[in-house]
């Protein structure tokens, strides 16, 4: 039986490049953050001045707040998703620890609001927690 040496050079590399998998989570990841980034962006500032000078009623202006405070939430999520997706592209193992983390609070909202889209963040954190050892080697 022939015995195949690698350095450690070359295995470092392999262990290291970036699986379909996850390369397919980062481009929908990315996607995913530009539109909630686009999503926020309108909420904190058409929402906020339509609803808030339209009539000038109590509730209008309630409206306005809220839509500019989900405006905001949204835009600091998905500032700080795409942040996590770009890690996790260059494999970087905050990366995994911050998308597990975001993940998992999405699986949370999800459950509360009985959003069947509940599968993708599970589907997420699992393929990730399957490997989570490239991210251990960088």
């Amino acid at each position: 039986m022939k015995k195949i040496y690698i350095s450690s050079e070359s295995y470092s590399k392999i262990m290291t490049e970036r699986p379909l998998g996850l390369t397919i989570i980062c481009i929908f990841g990315f996607v995913g953050a530009v539109l909630t980034i686009i999503s926020g962006i309108e909420m904190l500032f058409a929402l906020g001045t339509t609803f808030s000078g339209e009539t000038g009623g109590i509730s209008d202006n309630v409206s306005g707040v809220t839509g500019s405070i989900i405006g905001i939430v949204a835009l600091l999520i998905s500032i700080v998703s795409f942040y996590a997706f770009y890690g996790l592209w260059n494999i970087k193992k905050w990366a995994w620890t911050l998308t597990v983390i975001l993940e998992i609070i999405n699986i949370i909202f999800d459950l509360i609001s009985l959003n069947l889209a509940i599968i993708i963040p599970v589907i997420v954190v699992i393929y990730l927690w399957m490997k989570r050892g490239i991210f251990s080697a960088k």
